[in-house]
């Protein structure tokens, strides 16, 4: 294991960041706006967009292939995205010449998840149709990962739009309830995420919708035909029972191949460390969606 991610638990237990993330759940910030045009390097092409008066952006760098990421952040659907995002959507679009596009999704308070949908879908469908050469892939993290678990199930549902290609999600939020008894056994070794604050974060987030519908908790959504899914989460991990929940589940699926991995030792989301291990898995992710993994 890195120094980083020794480091990442350490400190994550004297600054407390259980408590600083349920104060920001409690009180979303605004305004941070770290993805745009100004904030990332000069080695990519950066197209800022709008659909439904909520921005987003569509990065390349030289040479990009036919190749395309719809990468969704997370943050407990309510917490703008980080810096981080920004690096890692370099990496795939200069080191691995795939195009990026990263939708800045209405956020929970303000917004439920049938007005997320909804953008969404109309993202989608104009990148549909700007892009119609283009092989989709879905790419989320914690709440984006349940997100784009989600939004492809409605895809298949509609059957009017294509599926993405191949679909990868790390430490995905499945459940939005939390009610695994296996996650109170979990919570022993996540010194992250503040489960509490989490399920009230959740029960906003759904809105009107109920707690075990697909838009909000894709773990009880349908599961057939939905292509090949890779999911990552981390030893220590809230989300990790739901996943191995799902894992359990995969040799059911009709037309769908789910591979899971559990990191050893690994924290929630640990993707937005830079560390070794993120390398590894960005590369693993990258050789996914390029067809070039034995996975």
């Amino acid at each position: 294991m890195s120094l980083k991610i020794q480091m990442t638990k350490f400190l994550a237990g004297i600054v407390n960041a259980e408590k600083k993330m349920e104060a920001e759940l409690a009180a979303p910030p605004r305004g941070g706006n770290v993805i745009n045009r100004d904030h990332f390097t000069r080695k990519v092409r950066v197209k800022e967009w709008e659909v439904d008066g909520f921005g987003g952006v569509t990065i390349n760098g030289s040479y990009t292939s036919q190749k395309h990421i719809l990468m969704l952040p997370g943050g407990a659907y309510s917490l703008e995205p980080s810096r981080r995002y920004l690096e890692i959507s370099e990496y795939f679009a200069i080191s691995k010449r795939m195009k990026v596009t990263i939708p800045f999704c209405p956020l929970s308070p303000e917004y439920t998840a049938l007005a997320v949908h909804q953008y969404l879908l109309n993202v989608y469908i104009r990148l549909v149709n700007e892009y119609p050469e283009d092989e989709f892939c879905f790419l989320g993290d914690f709440s984006g990962g349940g997100l784009a678990l989600s939004f492809l199930q409605e895809l298949r549902d509609r059957k009017n739009l294509p599926l993405p290609v191949k679909t990868a999600v790390i430490s995905p939020w499945l459940d939005i309830t939390l009610d695994n008894p296996m996650i109170k056994i979990a919570k022993k070794a996540d010194r992250h995420l503040p489960a509490g604050a989490l399920k009230e974060t959740g029960i906003r987030y759904c809105g009107t919708l109920a707690a075990d519908h697909p838009f909000v908790s894709p773990l009880y959504g349908d599961w057939n035909h939905l292509g090949r899914i890779l999911v990552f989460s981390g030893t220590e991990d809230i989300m990790t029972p739901d996943c191995e929940l799902l894992a359990e589940k995969a040799g059911s699926f009709d037309h769908t191949e789910l591979v899971y991995k559990k990191g050893a030792g690994m924290v929630h989301d640990w993707i937005l460390i830079p560390c070794r291990e993120t390398d590894a898995t960005l590369e693993l992710i990258a050789a996914f969606f390029l067809d070039n993994e034995e996975i």
